[in-house]
């Protein structure tokens, strides 16, 4: 550890050390900008931060066990387990839905530019489940929907812009971590073993006269 840094450090800088570890530990990810109600991209000081000081901030979260990196094209931060502990267990509906919103970012990247953030409402994200990406054979109640995307909230994965993740008409942004939380190998796979699950309950629930 960096006893120079520590013991050179002003109060209000150690405090934001101490916050931003953990808010890391808590929320995985440290993104670049937050988008506003009103699109409006604003830094963020915490990145800003971590930017300057990675080395310090890597060096102590390495003795938890945690490795910090970074996407600097993307823009984020974020930590991984050495020990694969501490993972966030999915359901079924949960992992369509974060499937889905892979996918929806996916389609939307060539036009993203520089903003990195895909915008969609609940509505349109449950039409892509069941319809478009028929990943679902029918939709999840909205309590689950919200249970979901108030997880992935939490995990800065998306983050909501105007109304509640209950509502069909709720915006919400799609962020650049969605990329690293499901990989491109990991998507054909997971969506293919999905459809199949889904499929034979549908079997079992119509057999055939």
């Amino acid at each position: 550890m960096n006893i120079d840094w520590i013991s050179g450090a002003t109060q209000k800088e150690l405090d934001q050390f101490k916050a931003i570890c953990n808010q890391l530990l808590s929320r995985t990810y440290v993104v670049k900008t937050l988008c506003r109600a009103d699109k409006v991209r604003v830094n963020n000081p915490d990145y800003i931060f971590l930017s300057i000081h990675y080395a310090e901030v890597r060096e102590y979260l390495a003795l938890l066990d945690w490795d910090l990196r970074k996407d600097d094209f993307n823009g984020y931060f974020y930590v991984v387990n050495t020990d694969e502990a501490n993972r966030c267990q999915l359901d079924k509906k949960q992992t369509a839905i974060l499937l889905a919103l892979r996918m929806i970012y996916d389609e939307n990247q060539e036009r993203l530019g520089l903003e990195h953030d895909a915008i969609c409402t609940v509505r349109d994200l449950l039409e892509k489940v069941v319809t478009d990406y028929a990943i679902l054979s029918s939709k999840p109640n909205m309590d689950e929907v919200k249970r979901a995307l108030t997880l992935f909230d939490n995990h800065c994965v998306i983050q909501r812009l105007e109304g509640k993740y209950s509502q069909g008409s709720c915006k919400f942004a799609i962020l650049p971590t969605v990329l690293t939380v499901v990989s491109s190998e990991k998507l054909d796979a997971v969506v293919s073993v999905l459809r199949k699950e889904e499929d034979s309950e549908e079997a079992e629930e119509d057999p055939a006269d």
